[in-house]
């Protein structure tokens, strides 16, 4: 028996594209079926605007389910992959910035003396 794993992809608000899968098999890919291996087959540049992917079929417990990366698809599922809006992607760059403003304003604080007042307060 051929270790084959048929994947359909589904467009917002379409209908799944039944026509033209993605198969799958352990010689394609990273040998696993994954939601990954799967977007990477598909385009390998969508991988970086990734954020989920909605899966119909019989990997999931309820469908549709939004899944990520590593979750493992079975024969015949559909997926809707959902990319990164243009915020996301700046915050992602960027990371997340704490502790850079003074409480209640919007007046700017250097880390270094905001360090500096921590330290002030522990010593006292």
């Amino acid at each position: 028996e051929m270790e084959i794993c048929r994947i359909y992809t589904k467009k917002p608000g379409q209908m799944p594209d039944f026509t033209d899968p993605i198969v799958m098999t352990p010689q394609r890919g990273n040998k696993q079926f994954t939601v990954e291996n799967a977007v990477s087959l598909l385009n390998k540049t969508m991988l970086e605007e990734f954020k989920s992917a909605q899966v119909w079929g019989t990997s999931v417990k309820i469908s549709p389910q939004i899944c990520g990366l590593y979750h493992t698809l079975m024969d015949e599922d559909v997926v809707q992959i959902k990319k990164m809006t243009q915020a996301e992607k700046v915050r992602a760059a960027q990371g997340k910035k704490t502790g850079t403003t003074v409480a209640g304003s919007n007046t700017k604080v250097d880390a270094k003396t905001l360090k500096e007042r921590k330290e002030k307060t522990v010593k006292s």
